[in-house]
């Protein structure tokens, strides 16, 4: 289990490394996550893990989304990393398309992901989210890791895109941080006092707050699950399906067209 302080220092920053929010305003996530990533890229991913933990997370989280796939599926990573899932997720589906708001991960994805011809990577802008992909392309878009470290309006944006580029009867599978765990209440607390904090810094959910989001925006929640290497309660992972397309009923017959 990952101590107290890797969970601190998820949720508001390093204490003894200078802010990325020292970073111009408009460089934003961008320059956050390029500094991560040339420090230490595997730990800003998956904070005090061991080579052999962060791979096995990569294995877990493709299995997450094995779960719901249905062949050849195309399917959409939002906010890929160094391709953590992707390595194991790939052989699984028909083609894997990935962003990452960071340069300097997907420099490394790159090198990672190397041989396999079904992985697509692209960087995105730090307010561009999906608008480069046309609707209904994917079968399953998931995110794991990152839309925690985002504003929650821009991760609302982002499942707003994600439901835009879902076929119809397509799945969304993702995590979010429990507020309400021991864990993330009690780095929550202890993070109140720092005098600055990073834009990547995690925001927590609770359940009733991440099934609120995604029916507000049109997603009928499948899934609902704890679990999580920092405790039990610590994550909550969740599915969540676009409605198939209805097809829509004739309009009714003015007065003058009854019989």
């Amino acid at each position: 289990m990952t101590s107290l302080k890797s969970v601190l220092r998820a949720l508001v920053g390093n204490r003894a490394a200078p802010a990325p929010a020292a970073a111009p305003a408009q460089d934003g996530y961008k320059a956050a996550w390029n500094s991560a990533a040339r420090a230490d890229a595997h730990d800003a991913i998956l904070t005090g893990a061991t080579p052999e933990q962060f791979e096995e997370s990569g294995k877990g989280d493709a299995e997450r989304v094995r779960r719901w796939l249905r062949g050849g599926d195309a399917v959409l990573n939002i906010g890929c990393g160094v391709g953590r899932v992707e390595r194991y997720l790939a052989p699984l589906v028909g083609e894997l398309w990935a962003v990452d708001v960071s340069g300097e991960m997907l420099a490394r994805a790159r090198k990672r992901l190397e041989g396999l011809g079904n992985v697509h990577l692209r960087e995105v802008g730090n307010d561009e989210f999906l608008r480069s992909f046309e609707d209904e392309r994917f079968d399953v878009v998931f995110s794991f890791l990152v839309l925690q470290h985002l504003e929650k309006e821009d991760a609302a944006r982002y499942l707003r895109d994600a439901f835009r580029v879902l076929r119809p009867g397509g799945v969304f599978v993702g995590q979010f941080p429990n507020h309400l765990s021991p864990e993330y209440t009690r780095a929550f607390l202890e993070g109140l006092d720092l005098a600055s904090r990073s834009p990547g810094r995690v925001r927590t959910y609770t359940e009733p707050e991440v099934r609120h989001t995604l029916e507000t925006l049109g997603f009928a929640v499948e899934e609902l699950r704890y679990g999580g290497d920092h405790g039990k309660s610590a994550e909550i992972y969740v599915a969540a399906r676009k409605p198939a397309r209805v097809t829509a009923a004739a309009p009714p017959r003015s007065v003058a067209e009854t019989p």
